[in-house]
C-alpha cells in the first residue's frame, strides 16, 4: 500500500525499523558506515561513506549504486528492507555488488560490520592565503546535533577565523527541529514552511538567537 505513493522515502517501518532509525539518529549502531538513500532515478545508491567507518576503507564513494545485498537484488527494494540486510551484529559481515557513478563496471566488496560512533557536526580549521577558515561538516540532523553545534561554533569563536563554511553536501537529513535549531544560527523569522496532507501550512521560527 506504502508503494502506491510512489515515494521512494515513505515506508512503513516496524518496531525493530523505528528502534534502528532511532539509533541512527543517536549517532550509535552496529552496521558498516554508510547511509544511503535514492538517486534521481529512484536507484538506491551510498549517500556518503562515513569517515573511518568499514564503509569508507572498503573504498566505497557516495552515489556509489548499490545493486545487491548478500544474495537480495537492490532493484525495487524499500530503505527500510536495505537497512536490515546491510546492518546486523558487530563482527558479522556483508557483500555488497557495486557500481561507481556513471561507470559500467561492477566491484564486489565484503565488509566487516562493526559498533558505529558518528558525531553529526565536525570541524577542521585550515590555512589559506587569505587566512585561516573553519570548515564545519553537518552530516545529519540527529538527537545530538544540536549540542554538537554548540560545541563546534564556541571554537569558531575562540579561534576568529577569516570565514567559516558550512557544508551539508550529502547530508540526508533527519529531525527537522535539529535542522531548524541549526539554521537559527543564521537567519531569523521563518525558517521552513511544511504543508500537511490537508493542505493546511505550518511555519517553523527560528529557535533561537544566533552567537
Amino acid at each position: 500500500m506504502v508503494r502506491s505513493l510512489g515515494d521512494p522515502y515513505t515506508a512503513f517501518l516496524s518496531p525493530d525499523q523505528n528502534e534502528a532509525v532511532k539509533d541512527e539518529l543517536a549517532g550509535s549502531y552496529e552496521g558498516v558506515g554508510i547511509q544511503i538513500g535514492f538517486n534521481e532515478d529512484n536507484r538506491l545508491v551510498v549517500i556518503t561513506p562515513l569517515k573511518g567507518t568499514p564503509a569508507e576503507k572498503a573504498g566505497l564513494l557516495a552515489r556509489d549504486l548499490i545493486l545487491k545485498i548478500d544474495d537480495k537484488d537492490a532493484i525495487d527494494i524499500t530503505l527500510p528492507e536495505a537497512v536490515d540486510l546491510i546492518r546486523g551484529p558487530a563482527g558479522s559481515k556483508v557483500k555488497l555488488l557495486l557500481s561507481h557513478e556513471g561507470e559500467s563496471e561492477t566491484y564486489e566488496v565484503e565488509i566487516e560490520r562493526a559498533k558505529i560512533a558518528v558525531r553529526s557536526v565536525d570541524i577542521e580549521f585550515r590555512n589559506t592565503d587569505s587566512g585561516e577558515v573553519a570548515l564545519i561538516k553537518v552530516s545529519r540532523f540527529g538527537d545530538k546535533t544540536n549540542s554538537e553545534w554548540d560545541e563546534v561554533i564556541a571554537q569558531v569563536l575562540e579561534r576568529k577565523p577569516k570565514g567559516v563554511i558550512v557544508d551539508m553536501r550529502n547530508n540526508p537529513g533527519g529531525l527537522l527541529s535539529s535542522s531548524v535549531y541549526v539554521a537559527s544560527e543564521f537567519v531569523d523569522g521563518t525558517v521552513v514552511k511544511q504543508q500537511m496532507a490537508d493542505g493546511s501550512v505550518q511555519s517553523l521560527a527560528a529557535s533561537r538567537a544566533g552567537k
